[in-house]
């Protein structure tokens, strides 16, 4: 047996599980949680736990035939009886590690340090002990992260080159472009995007502006869920953000056009950053104007919302909010302009439409507009984006989203909760308008078609599942998305998508009229994404650099930093049914897919974080 826990612990009022693994099917062990004396911790395994521990719950014993047993035990020591359950073990696909069972001990409330003993056949074996507290996971992460992005500043050599970037293709005498500032994109690229992949019409990952937008909106949940962690860390949220709002006024051509993304083949080498679209293989191009899909969407959302903070970075909020206006303007009148696709059969650049990544983003780029500055044209454009995502909706059970004209479904690597995150802000601004009440709808239909999808199969662990489409292949619903895809190389591990997720769940859950059982789901759901990332996954791994046990490096030559998140796990190799984590030479030239640190994993966290579902502290 092999029992996974949270490394971070458990927060009072969420709810709390863990899962058995290596087991047969259908098996079902005796789960004891047991509360230990904080002197016996650190030799937890020694034989003394035994003799030290208090027990403080009983689950199923197999043996028994019943639902649950229940021990009772000295009310003043644990808060009264509780209650926790197991679940007959079940195989999860092909993954690895046998079958697995889930152990919910969620009335588990009293403040203290645990541990779980499961008996089956094979014996007795104990997990890690964990802490039970207020708010814990967030005390124990959240400044760890912001510090990571402080260390990713652009800085020293690199600022001092990037102060007059050249762009792709032109000519040496040409002018360049100050594009200081922004943030490096992970362990081992030293670019700076609003996105790449952006010749892909449905794929394209929203990098440095989500970034900036991120910590705003996280600071504001923050200030709603956990105020206490918005006091300490809401200034620094700010500033960061506005660190990134700087930046995004100085990536931008003469007309005001974000570029998007300074790139340097992978090479490190200072004469190669310069300003241009990446291919694969590294090839660059000179399609390097934002489209909204392309990062300037979230750009003109991040410094519209950027505008309205009372304090402001080097340039001022009329600048922010000038420069979203500018951008805006031009994106509804000539975005179809700067998309492009690539035939990967040829390498040759190939002419594109929008897909429903443009309408969300442009929809949170007008929403953010008119929370900013209201204008009747800001209105009118959430207003066709929001009837275009509306469009591209087809019922099922459960139902999907139209991603684009092939009638490709709607999945995402890396955001795919940024969809119903943008009709939910879009429902905050435009209370007033008809708007608000058709996006609340939608969001609501789409996080409960995730939620039918994800219960449809044995599902432990919680792990979302999307509709996904191999290129190629045919519509499927997948725990991972495929390797097979318009992309032409690029997967890898999906902590983005699940603090993505975990955020949009969290803030559904929250909306008036929401039924009591989705809600419970959902915040069932949302705390579920957080613990597969600190350590309650089939690898034991925490994917936050400095916490938890089993820290991941990417390598010699490139370390993660303390308080960064490496991508993640991934569907197996060789199996897309499966599941992988390689690391070290198992890993060999692919490592990246797994153990490499990036930035909008950090930023999804830090908005899944600031309303994961708690008792807040007073």
């Amino acid at each position: 047996m092999r029992i996974h826990t949270s490394h971070l612990g458990y927060d009072i009022g969420a709810f709390k599980r863990a899962v058995i693994g290596e087991l047969a099917v259908g098996e079902r062990p005796h789960v004891r949680l047991v509360r230990v004396d904080a002197d016996v911790v650190a030799d937890y395994s020694d034989a003394r736990v035994a003799a030290s521990a208090q027990v403080v719950a009983s689950a199923i014993d197999a043996d028994a035939g019943v639902d649950a047993a229940i021990v009772t035990v000295d009310a003043a020591a644990t808060g009264g009886i509780i209650e926790a359950r197991v679940t007959p073990a079940t195989e999860v696909d092909h993954w690895a590690g046998g079958a697995y069972a889930a152990v919910d001990f969620s009335e588990a409330d009293v403040p203290g340090t645990y541990l779980i003993e499961a008996t089956s056949g094979g014996g007795t074996q104990r997990s890690e002990p964990f802490e039970i507290g207020i708010e814990r996971t967030h005390a124990q992460g959240m400044s760890d992260v912001l510090f990571a992005f402080k260390a990713v500043r652009s800085s020293g050599e690199i600022e001092r080159k990037d102060a007059a970037a050249a762009l792709w293709g032109a000519e040496p005498d040409a002018p360049t472009v100050d594009a200081r500032g922004g943030w490096l994109d992970a362990s081992g690229d030293t670019s700076k995007f609003l996105s790449h992949l952006t010749y892909s019409p449905t794929m394209s990952p929203q990098q440095i502006p989500l970034c900036a937008w991120a910590f705003l909106e996280a600071r504001d949940g923050l200030t709603r869920f956990h105020p206490r962690f918005s006091r300490v860390l809401g200034a620094r949220l700010r500033d960061e953000a506005l660190f990134g709002a700087d930046f995004l006024i100085r990536f931008r051509d003469p007309r005001g056009r974000f570029y998007s993304g300074i790139f340097d083949g992978l090479t490190k080498s200072l004469p190669e950053r310069i300003i241009n679209a990446p291919l694969p293989e590294c090839v660059r191009t000179d399609r390097y104007i934002a489209s909204y899909r392309g990062g300037g969407g979230l750009a003109i959302a991040a410094l519209a919302r950027a505008s309205r903070e009372t304090e402001h970075g080097e340039f001022d909020q009329v600048a922010y909010l000038s420069a979203a206006r500018t951008a805006f303007l031009d994106l509804e009148a000539h975005n179809d302009e700067y998309l492009f696709g690539l035939d990967l059969a040829s390498r040759e650049l190939t002419p594109s439409s929008e897909s429903i990544v443009d309408d969300y983003c442009a929809l949170l780029a007008a929403t953010e507009l008119h929370a900013a500055d209201p204008r009747p044209e800001y209105a009118e454009a959430a207003g066709k984006r929001l009837a275009n995502i509306e469009g591209c909706y087809r019922a099922g059970s459960p139902g999907w989203f139209e991603a684009w004209e092939d009638g490709r479904p709607h999945f995402s690597p890396v955001e795919p909760g940024l969809l119903p995150i943008a009709l939910l802000r879009a429902a905050e601004v435009f209370e007033e308008d008809e708007i608000a009440e058709r996006a609340r709808a939608l969001a609501v239909t789409t996080m409960s078609d995730l939620i039918a999808r994800t219960d449809a199969v044995p599902n432990p662990f919680g792990y979302p599942r999307q509709r996904v489409q191999p290129r190629g292949g045919e519509a499927r619903d997948a725990f991972f998305f495929p390797h097979e895809n318009d992309t032409g190389y690029w997967w890898q591990g999906e902590n983005a998508a699940l603090g993505s997720l975990s955020h949009a769940a969290a803030r559904v859950a929250e909306l008036p009229g929401a039924p009591e059982s989705l809600r419970e789901r959902l915040h069932r759901f949302a705390v579920d994404q957080v613990h597969w990332m600190v350590g309650r996954n089939p690898f034991d791994v925490c994917m936050l650099q400095g916490r938890g046990r089993n820290n991941a490096e990417y390598t010699p030559d490139f370390p993660n930093l303390p308080g960064g998140i490496v991508n993640g796990i991934t569907s197996g190799l060789d199996d897309e049914n499966g599941i992988d984590f390689r690391t070290g030479t198992a890993a060999g030239h692919d490592s990246w897919r797994w153990t490499e640190q990036w930035i909008p994993h950090s930023a999804w966290y830090l908005l899944a974080l600031s309303t994961l579902p708690t008792a807040a502290a007073d």
